[in-house]
């Protein structure tokens, strides 16, 4: 018991390191990419951690499998060149206890990446792009913000205001003009003190009502300008398009939807989400044989290799899941095929380990010293 506490306390602090790296890597990403959209004024910038929030079980669940395989092959890897495993193995831990052991933390992770594949994923995107809906059916002066020139009307214009009520319904000292005209159409540009939002409860349509303003229009390099000054213009704002949310439409379904379809995307998304903690039991196995190494080797040396069968693993699982979309593969074999053939894969490399053919066809053990 004292060896299976230090070897799960090697493995799941490991873990817990590279996964924490890895999640700061590719949120980092992310983040970066929403924070464009929210300095661009696609996005409330209000949103934008709620977002994050929502979306990170579904980044666990992808990078905590390469976290546990990697700490695997760290924390063994430093036993061997340390001469740990030496030992354990001369006081008689045989490799099937090894692996016995091994599968300890792995069960504990696989169980985690279960709740998050079967259950917290599918209801944290759900929120997350409940989120982005509603942020991409706002209009254009919803995403305005004060003192910044901003395109609106599909780059056609840009506009800028001075400030912005704290309902966001009116503005001071407001600019408007169009940028987005050929060389034969006039330039508009029109300037206003103040300006509110109202609505035409007859037409259900939102007007911004310019006041006490000037427009110009005309063409660039021409005396022929007309100006226009008015108490009030009414300008029409451009409803948007009521966007129906299709985007990972499939994986924001409850796992007992997929399990009470029968249609090939719906099964192929389940196969996927119980194929993550199955992924992690078959890559433990694969971990204990990848990080045989000697001190004079290092505990780095197949780290590179391990981790691009890793990612050969995961592409093949991806294809399989397209394919059984796509009808190309029977929803039978499905991602079950590619686990069965890795499986087979890694116990062909423990066969081929001197001492493995023993340890796979008998259950002898090394006696006690």
């Amino acid at each position: 018991m004292i060896i299976l506490r230090y070897l799960t306390r090697e493995v799941l602090m490991t873990t817990f390191a590279v996964t924490s790296i890895l999640l700061v890597i590719i949120m980092s990403g992310r983040f970066v990419k929403y924070l464009a959209e929210a300095a661009a004024g696609k996005m409330d910038a209000n949103v934008l951690f709620a977002v994050m929030f929502y979306r990170l079980p579904g980044f666990l669940e992808l990078i905590l499998p390469l976290g546990f395989f990697v700490a695997l092959l760290l924390a063994y890897g430093r036993l061997y060149t340390d001469q740990e495993m030496t030992v354990l193995f001369a006081c008689g831990v045989s490799r099937k206890k090894l692996i016995t052991w091994t599968y300890v933390p792995a069960s504990f992770i696989a169980v985690v990446i279960s709740l998050f594949s079967l259950w917290l994923s599918p209801l944290s995107l759900q929120k997350a792009e409940e989120i982005l809906a509603q942020q991409q059916t706002r209009n254009d002066f919803d995403t305005m913000q004060e003192a910044r020139f901003q395109l609106v009307g599909n780059g056609d214009f840009i506009s800028y205001t001075e400030e912005i009520s704290g309902n966001r319904e009116q503005l001071r000292a407001f600019f408007l003009a169009n940028v987005g005209v050929s060389a034969d159409e006039p330039l508009m540009i029109v300037r206003a003190e103040s300006a509110e939002r109202m609505k035409d409860e007859n037409v259900n349509e939102r007007y911004l009502l310019l006041n006490n303003g000037i427009r110009y229009e005309g063409r660039p390099g021409q005396a022929d300008y007309r100006v226009t000054e008015f108490e009030q213009l009414a300008q029409r704002i451009e409803s948007p398009v009521e966007i129906v949310v299709t985007r990972n439409k499939v994986n924001r379904l409850r796992t007992v939807e997929l399990m009470n379809s029968d249609l090939p995307d719906h099964r192929a998304a389940l196969q996927w989400r119980v194929s993550l903690p199955l992924l992690v039991l078959i890559i433990a196995l694969l971990g204990v044989i990848f990080s045989h190494t000697t001190p004079r080797r290092g505990r780095y040396v197949m780290l590179l290799p391990s981790v691009l069968f890793y990612l050969i693993y995961l592409v093949l699982l991806n294809a399989a899941r397209s394919a059984v979309e796509e009808e190309r593969l029977p929803v039978e074999v499905g991602l079950w095929g590619i686990h069965f053939l890795f499986m087979v894969l890694v116990l062909f490399l423990c066969l081929d380990k001197s001492q493995w053919l023993r340890f796979f066809m008998t259950n002898k053990r090394r006696p006690n010293r």
